[in-house]
């Protein structure tokens, strides 16, 4: 028995190893000789090409989910990246924020405001551990390289270093259908939802930051009719009054007809990818009327964009 608890033991160790190793190989080296090896591994961003990023979407999975760089790449020729993880608290959106100017001159940012509403208390431990995993098992945030590697590998492109294909959205094609009974879920109310004060702080440091770097910094709240509501509304509308900021709520009177019984994974909690392409057509719109941007889907410099478009396509298949 103890020999084979020993076996048991070595083979998950040598599984750990190569997991490890095979990890490190979709790093991009780029980046890693610039940043280095954990900081590149936790943060995907620092992939992309210096200062090619038009606009960065931060904050949780109501991001990662519902906003695709590749589909606004297709229809608009701009570029995005999404900033985003599961349950990711306002201390994470700052320092997601603070790398992401490393190595990009966005001139939009655009913050789900549904995390000014997160407890960070209750899951600190839980997001310390996971930027830990991240950052010594790389292959959670750039698992798709191999088949990127593979196309550039057949199409002969020796100038190819390693990038996150789906600029860190993540495609979700399940549907459950939601209740039509919570459909009514933003009645009108004058009260107010409190933000907690250390979440306000760390709001504030963002703020700042944007304003020193000469970046818009745009509140944005993704249809959800399982958390949001009318009292959070209020609460985002006084702060973005208050630090003259823009706040677009998808959730108002549903201006992006989301369909509640196709376009949803979980209920009405996170959209699919349909209703992904109707956010990502939103902040595509929303980025050409501010005429800030320029098509670069004709730019050889943007080459690398194109080529992650046709391996999304093959993913979508």
């Amino acid at each position: 028995m103890l020999k084979n608890i020993g076996k048991s033991i070595l083979f998950l160790f040598i599984l750990v190893i190569l997991i490890v190793i095979t990890s490190y190989l979709l790093l991009p080296w780029r980046a890693v000789k610039k940043y280095g090896i954990f900081k590149t591994a936790s943060y995907s961003i620092l992939s992309e090409e210096e200062n090619t990023i038009d606009a960065v979407a931060i904050g949780d999975s109501l991001i990662y989910s519902s906003i695709s760089p590749m589909e606004i790449w297709h229809n608009y020729g701009y570029t995005t990246f999404d900033a985003a993880s599961a349950g990711q608290h306002i201390k994470e959106s700052y320092l997601n924020l603070e790398v992401a100017i490393e190595n990009q001159h966005p001139k939009i940012v655009f913050f789900s405001a549904d995390v000014l509403f997160r407890d960070s208390t209750f899951i600190l431990w839980y997001a310390n551990y996971r930027q830990t995993f991240e950052k010594y098992f790389p292959i959670v945030n750039y698992h798709d390289n191999w088949k990127k590697n593979l196309f550039n590998f057949m199409s002969k492109n020796n100038k190819f270093d390693k990038l996150n294909v789906n600029k860190g959205y993540v495609y979700i094609s399940k549907t459950e259908k939601a209740p039509k009974n919570k459909y009514n879920y933003m009645i009108y109310t004058n009260k107010v939802r409190k933000i907690p004060e250390d979440n306000l702080k760390y709001f504030l440091k963002m703020v700042n930051l944007c304003q020193k770097n000469n970046i818009k910094l745009v509140l944005i709240s993704i249809p959800d009719l399982k958390k949001w509501n009318y009292k959070k509304h209020n609460a985002v509308e006084q702060i973005a009054l208050k630090y003259e900021l823009e706040f677009i709520d998808l959730n108002i009177d549903n201006p992006l007809k989301i369909d509640w019984q196709k376009e949803t994974k979980d209920s009405g909690g996170h959209l699919n990818y349909l209703g992904t392409k109707k956010v990502s057509n939103f902040i595509g719109e929303y980025l050409k009327n501010s005429k800030l941007f320029i098509d670069h889907r004709k730019d050889k410099r943007y080459q690398a964009w194109n080529n992650s478009y046709l391996i999304y396509q093959e993913n979508l298949k």
